[in-house]
């Protein structure tokens, strides 16, 4: 019996070789699906069938186009998409590392932009007006604080 998956193993690593395989836009599409999987289940119950139907469908979708991607030979094309994909996944990251860091800091400090860059900065609560000096940019700027 060892022998049997030991075997199925070689030969699935030799049906693979030259494929793209797993990456983090696989592992996205599969949370998507996920995601459109259960809301398709609550919708379908509570609202209508064919709103579980059409789900279940874009869901269906959904799959077949992460195991295209799986099995697919066009390595640099994948490897493009992924790209892509990552470039979104790091935005969205930042943003809800943001929100989270302005929940975390509410009581000891504030969070102002940048006006030249656009950054966010994270400064101390002292009440007053402070001269900030943007650490990306090196632009300076007044910042008005009220508690």
């Amino acid at each position: 019996m060892k022998k049997f998956f030991s075997n199925l193993a070689i030969k699935f690593q030799r049906f693979m070789y030259g494929r793209y395989g797993f990456d983090r836009l696989y592992r996205g599409l599969l949370l998507i699906y996920l995601a459109v999987i259960i809301l398709a289940l609550i919708l379908g119950k509570t609202i209508d069938t064919r709103i579980y139907s059409a789900l279940s469908i874009a869901g269906l979708a959904i799959v077949i186009f992460a195991f295209f991607r799986v099995f697919s030979k066009s390595i640099e094309k994948r490897r493009r998409e992924n790209e892509k994909w990552l470039v979104f996944e790091n935005a969205v990251n930042k943003h809800f590392r943001l929100l989270r860091d302005r929940w975390k800091f509410r009581k000891t400090h504030v969070f102002r932009r940048c006006p030249k860059c656009k950054a966010v900065l994270r400064l101390k609560r002292i009440k007053g007006s402070h001269k900030v000096s943007c650490p990306h940019c090196k632009e300076d700027f007044k910042v008005k604080v009220l508690l």
